[in-house]
This record gives C-alpha cells, sequence and structure tokens, in this order.
C-alpha cells in the first residue's frame, strides 16, 4: 500500500499563519478540558459515591470506561467515513462537530442527578457517543486544511491545547470538587472552544469528493479496515495503541492509588491526583509546543518517541518498586512523565499525517487511528479494575503493582516499534 503525506486539500491551506494553527486546534483545548477531569477525576470519585463498597470501587470503575470506551472505539470510524462523504454549505465536517457537542449536554445533566450505578452508565454513554462524534469529524480537518510541510507545527499546537485543556479542566475541578454544576461548565467550554475551530476551517468539504464505486459488503469492509494491518500508517496505529495502553493502565486508577499507596487516606485524594496531573500538563506543554515545530525542522519525528517512552516507564518502574509515599518524590516523577507525555504528543497527529492512505477522505482512516486511543480504555479498565481488587485483598495493595508492571510492556512495545515505519525518519 502506498503511502502519502497530508496535503491541503482547499486553497485556505495556503499561508497557515500561527493564530489560525491556534484557532484549529482551540476545539482540542475544549474536548480535554472535558475528557480528562471526567475520566480521571469526577467518574471515579462518583463511582465511588455509588458503590460504597471499597472492594468493588475499581471493578465498577473499569465497567464505567469500558462500556464508554467500547463506543468510543466504534462511533469515530463510523462517523468519520460518513463526513467524508457528507457535503454541506456548512462543510463536511463542521456540521457534525457542532451537533454533536450539543448533544453531549443531555449526558452532563444525566451525570449531575445520577445516585446511582446505572444512573451514571447512561450519562457516561451519552457524552461517549455524542463527543466522540464531534471528535471523529475534527480529526478528518487537520489533514483537510493544514499543509504537509506544517502538519508537525500543527501537532505541537494540538499537543499544546491538549495540555492547556487538560490543566485548565483540572484546575477548575480541583475548585469546584463535586459540585454538580462543574458538569456544565466542561460542556460550555466545549462548546464554546469550538467557536474558533469552525471559523479556523473555512473552507473545509467545499468540494464534494466524488462517490466510490459500489462494492460487495465483504471487500467493502475489508477496504474499510485495510489500514489496521497494510503499510506505515498501520504500525502508526499500532505503536499509538501500545502507548496509550501504557497510559490507561497507569492514569486511571492513580486517584485510587494514591488514596492507597501514597496517602494511606481517601481525604483529599481528590486534589491530590488534580494536582499531580496538573504538574505534568505544565510540565508536557513546552514540549509538546516546540517539540512539534523542531520535528518538522529537523525532519526527524521518531526520536521524540523513544525519548517519551523511556520517560513514561521509568516514572511507571518507580512507582512499580517503591510504592513511594514521600510527597515530593511523587511530584519529580509528575515532572518526569509530564516531558515524555508532552514530548509524545508532540508528534503523535503529525505522525498519522504523514502515512495517511488517502489524505482526501482522511476522518475515516483518523478514526481508525482514534481506535488506538480508544480501544485501551475499553479493554484495559475492564479487566484491570477487577484485578486489583481481587490483587489487593483486605490487607495489601499488590494489585496495582501487577496492573502498572503491564503499562512498562506496553510503553516499552510502542516505543521500540516505531522503529517499523520506514517513511518517517
Amino acid at each position: 500500500m502506498a503511502t502519502a503525506a497530508a496535503v491541503p486539500t482547499t486553497p485556505a491551506a495556503a499561508g497557515f499563519g500561527n493564530l489560525r494553527h491556534a484557532a484549529l486546534s482551540s476545539f482540542w483545548f475544549g474536548s480535554n478540558f472535558l475528557w480528562i477531569p471526567l475520566t480521571t477525576v469526577l467518574l471515579q470519585s462518583q463511582v465511588d459515591e455509588v458503590v460504597p463498597q471499597k472492594g468493588l470501587q475499581n471493578t465498577g470503575i473499569g465497567v464505567a470506561l469500558g462500556v464508554g470506551g467500547l463506543l468510543a472505539m466504534t462511533v469515530p470510524p463510523l462517523v468519520g467515513a460518513w463526513s467524508d462523504h457528507l457535503h454541506s454549505r456548512f462543510g463536511r465536517r463542521r456540521p457534525i462537530m457542532v451537533a454533536g457537542t450539543l448533544l453531549t449536554f443531555p449526558g452532563l445533566i444525566v451525570l449531575m442527578f445520577a445516585g446511582n450505578f446505572p444512573g451514571v452508565l447512561i450519562g457516561y454513554a451519552i457524552i461517549q457517543f455524542f463527543f466522540n462524534a464531534a471528535g471523529a469529524a475534527y480529526a478528518g480537518i487537520i489533514p483537510d486544511v493544514v499543509p504537509a510541510q506544517e502538519v508537525g507545527k500543527a501537532s505541537g499546537f494540538l499537543a499544546t491545547m491538549t495540555q492547556l485543556g487538560i490543566g485548565a479542566g483540572l484546575g477548575v475541578t480541583s475548585l469546584l470538587g463535586r459540585n454538580p454544576v462543574i458538569y456544565l461548565v466542561l460542556g460550555a467550554v466545549a462548546l464554546l472552544s469550538l467557536a474558533p475551530t469552525v471559523w479556523a476551517a473555512r473552507g473545509e468539504g467545499e468540494t464534494p469528493i466524488p462517490p466510490r464505486p459500489r462494492r460487495p459488503f465483504g471487500e467493502t469492509v475489508r477496504e474499510f479496515l485495510r489500514p489496521l494491518h497494510e503499510g506505515d500508517f498501520a504500525w502508526v496505529i499500532f505503536t499509538r495503541l501500545m502507548i496509550s495502553s501504557g497510559i490507561t493502565a497507569v492514569l486511571y486508577f492513580l486517584l485510587n492509588f494514591f488514596r492507597d499507596v501514597v496517602l494511606h487516606t481517601s481525604k483529599g485524594a481528590e486534589a491530590f491526583t488534580s494536582n499531580w496531573l496538573l504538574v505534568v500538563v505544565v510540565t508536557a506543554i513546552p514540549f509538546g509546543f516546540f517539540g512539534g515545530m523542531l520535528s518538522d525542522r529537523i525532519k526527524r519525528r521518531k526520536i521524540f518517541v523513544y525519548t517519551a517512552g523511556a520517560a513514561q516507564a521509568f516514572v511507571a518502574i518507580v512507582f512499580i518498586a517503591l510504592y513511594p509515599t514521600v510527597i515530593p518524590l511523587v511530584f519529580a516523577l509528575g515532572v518526569a512523565y509530564g516531558v515524555g507525555y508532552g514530548l509524545y504528543f508532540a508528534v503523535d497527529w503529525a505522525l498519522a499525517c504523514d502515512t495517511l492512505p488517502d489524505p482526501k477522505a482522511s476522518a475515516k482512516d483518523m478514526g481508525l487511528f482514534h481506535i488506538a486511543l480508544t480501544l485501551p480504555q475499553a479493554i484495559i479498565p475492564l479487566f484491570g479494575g477487577p484485578l486489583i481488587d481481587a490483587l489487593n485483598g483486605p490487607h495489601g495493595n499488590g494489585g496495582y503493582r501487577i496492573v502498572f508492571s503491564s503499562a512498562v510492556v506496553f510503553l516499552f512495545l510502542g516505543t521500540v516499534l516505531v522503529s517499523r515505519i520506514k517513511a518517517v525518519r
């Protein structure tokens, strides 16, 4: 399969300035402002409230994240494929982005008032369905309008907006705590962040893509899934899957890990987790922003992945080996993790754009790329949560050590196998 770098499909791609890069990536600020506090602090806290038995709380978190992750895995490629062939006077991506973001609000409202576990599941599922639909359409915009020689810069802007969104979202969450109004704040910021992106993506989808000839169903499915197993793009997806698995194996159980291992109390665990993640993202911001631009300049992206994987694996190993309780050490590890986190996301999207099989129909393939982020969210918590509860037992916390060890394996594979991507240095 021949691969191709992302190319601009509209005249608007010429003369891309920093303002337009920032506006185009602003929706990623709002997206991460919503997703990270919701999936790392608020959901865990709400599950702990509606599932009072401590021995079942990690299991409850795993089930909720697993259900949401299944939706996050299936919706993006299907909605992305639809947006590739949608034609309207408002574009092919932007109508889906606006509608999906607006329809996220009913799920947030359900979570506001959920007093039992089924209510939490329903609200979270609604959010996962519609906000992932919006994100699927958005994923096609970068290849649509950004010039090929600036995809590293675009990836750096996306990484920066990711970290800024995470930091701002966690900061607001730390201030508001479990006040139910936090859910409306998350939704409002996500919606407001969409406006600059809609402006910056002007011109996308003005020229409709000719419909492809009809094929037998089996052939259509094989062609749909072909990027998952052929060419450089398949290696980009697989290595992202491994890195995302390593992150997920730790991230979604951090709150309870800090509660049980570091603090030995539930008091202040939410604020401690938010503050630790804030340290990570503040450290990651400069590495993400300048790393993307530097990767364009030196024409190398793999070195950023190698460095990132080593830094993240180091933190997981220290957590496993020491079960640290010295607070300054724990926050120093947050700094180290932030370096790796920023460097990886500096080139994450650039690697995908560099190896897209068909830049003219990018949202479907970027939806498959998105699966590498969401599949771990569906699978790892679903098994990792019960495993932690089963192995921790009444007198120990060994379950965290086993599950966090898997993160080291995933990060190692995702880092080393980047070498298999031939079209990118």
